[in-house]
């Protein structure tokens, strides 16, 4: 009877303790909300922003944890159950330690996933990490709590893992390559590349087998990413957007040469409100390459904003050109005029 009446009593502290705990989390957890709604009202950044939606419900859960843990002990509870009831309470709370963490990196990685470009393709790469690395950590929490060794299913999740990347073996090759080229940057999304021997576009997107490159007719070329880990990449958006780009034209070899470079000259200047062309360093005119069959062959040097807006300008400023030697009798070789290259 006594024995009985210790196990109710010894139950009834216990429920006691949960209901103030209840009661603690509840306090803690809507202090804990107030406070971060008003410090991120007040810096607006992503870390402030992510710490206010992550932490006050886990930490609300950590402080019922703990406050049971601390009460349990502190009226010295006997009984096998209540041992157990230990046990659980701080597995809870280290389960729920992870549980923050992974709640705080999953969010971070949406934060400036959306932000970024640039880490937008790998925000996906990102949460699975998490996700893996989290797992992992609890069934570790997990097993060790329940006694369970796990260096059978490690062995077996071992040779699994062997057999699995033997199968998938290019496919583990696309997906580390497209990790190595998301943390190297070689090339960005808008950038425009162009990957040897024949392609040239836009990056679309980095994906983990494949990278989307938008052709300037509007079509998708899809490269492994081992390919482009592995290809010579010229990238003309870096260092900086602006490209050097001219116009070659090629006038008659009987033709003034003084004249025409005066001709081209003033053309080149008027050029700076053609769209793109921008003002530093200013446009140009050389005597490149010079003679050349059939006549003499001058170089417009000029930069543009971006590779997209050299055939707009090279075209605008033919047309100037070929309307400038009309008007002063300046005849054109066979050549003509032929486009240029990038410096």
């Amino acid at each position: 009877m006594l024995d009985s009446f210790d196990k109710l009593s010894n139950w009834s502290t216990a429920g006691g303790c949960a209901l103030l705990s209840l009661a603690l989390a509840a306090s803690a957890y809507l202090s804990l909300r107030r406070s971060m709604r008003r410090i991120a009202a007040a810096r607006r950044t992503k870390v402030s922003e992510v710490l206010a939606t992550s932490v006050p419900r886990p930490a609300a859960v950590a402080v019922f944890l703990l406050a049971m843990t601390s009460g349990l002990s502190v009226f010295r509870l006997h009984g096998a159950n209540l041992t157990e009831l230990h046990r659980l309470l701080a597995l809870a709370l280290s389960v729920v330690g992870v549980s923050v963490l992974m709640r705080i990196a999953l969010q971070s990685i949406d934060a400036y996933g959306h932000s970024s470009p640039d880490f937008r393709t790998a925000a996906g790469i990102g949460r699975a990490v998490t996700w893996v690395v989290g797992l992992g950590w609890v069934a570790v929490l997990v097993s060790d709590a329940l006694g369970i060794s796990l260096a059978p299913a490690l062995t077996a999740f071992g040779i699994g893992s062997l057999a699995v990347a033997l199968a998938l073996q290019d496919t583990l090759s696309n997906f580390f390559a497209g990790v190595c080229i998301i943390f190297d940057k070689p090339v960005r999304l808008g950038d425009f590349i162009r990957i040897d021997p024949s392609y040239d576009g836009y990056v679309e997107s980095i994906g983990w087998r494949s990278t989307h490159i938008r052709t300037p007719s509007n079509t998708i070329v899809i490269v492994p990413n081992t390919t482009l880990s592995k290809a010579i990449i010229t990238n003309f958006s870096l260092p900086t957007p602006e490209v050097a780009s001219s116009v070659r034209v090629d006038v008659s070899a009987d033709a003034d040469v003084d004249r025409v470079e005066e001709a081209l000259t003033d053309e080149a200047k008027r050029a700076l409100d053609v769209p793109g062309v921008v003002r530093t360093p200013e446009p140009s005119v050389a005597l490149a390459p010079g003679f050349v069959d059939g006549g003499i062959g001058f170089t417009v040097s000029f930069h543009v904003r971006c590779i997209g807006d050299q055939p707009g300008a090279q075209h605008a400023l033919r047309k100037r050109i070929a309307a400038r030697f009309k008007k002063e009798g300046i005849a054109f070789s066979a050549a003509s005029v032929a486009p240029g290259r990038r410096a």
